[in-house]
């Protein structure tokens, strides 16, 4: 199992294979974040403000968002209704999308298939989204560790 535990003062940060965890106690916590792969990152608890420069997109307690490849941005995470930002990222590494199209035979994406917009896209609240996080939140106790292919296959449901 890859566990990087990662602490300061005010937030704590931890990877299941590329799954990451993360607890914001301030709301002097932000960042820029390159995502050199493919993700999505769900707010559990808080309240996530993202901003590419050309605006702001604001991602509440139960969103989510896709932010695609080397995209650049700033994240401010902070608290919200007195909740401190609890979120769960899941990182699409190149080696396992290509595992995850040749299993499922898509060896080359159509000619017809449309460009996904360039930037964060807030994806829609659905329950196929609520029970795939829902199924992970045991794992915001840093005790209470994972199996590596738990993980995966949550990856994979988020595929």
């Amino acid at each position: 199992m890859n566990t990087n535990e990662q602490s300061g003062p005010m937030k704590l940060i931890f990877n299941y294979n590329n799954v990451f965890y993360s607890f914001f106690y301030d709301d002097a916590s932000g960042c820029i974040h390159r995502s050199r792969e493919y993700a999505i990152n769900y707010v559990y608890s808080g309240e996530m403000v993202l901003d590419n420069g050309n605006g702001q997109i604001t991602v509440g307690k139960g969103e989510c968002v896709f932010i695609p490849r080397d995209h650049h941005i700033t994240m401010q995470k902070k608290t919200k209704d007195g909740e401190r930002y609890c979120g769960i990222f899941l990182m699409f590494t190149r080696s396992f999308l290509r595992e995850m199209y040749s299993r499922q035979h898509r060896h080359k994406i159509p000619q017809d298939t449309p460009k996904l917009d360039s930037g964060v896209i807030k994806l829609p609240k659905t329950a196929e989204l609520s029970s795939l996080f829902a199924s992970m939140t045991p794992y915001f106790d840093p005790d209470v560790k994972p199996q590596d292919d738990f993980m995966n296959l949550k990856l994979k449901r988020g595929f």
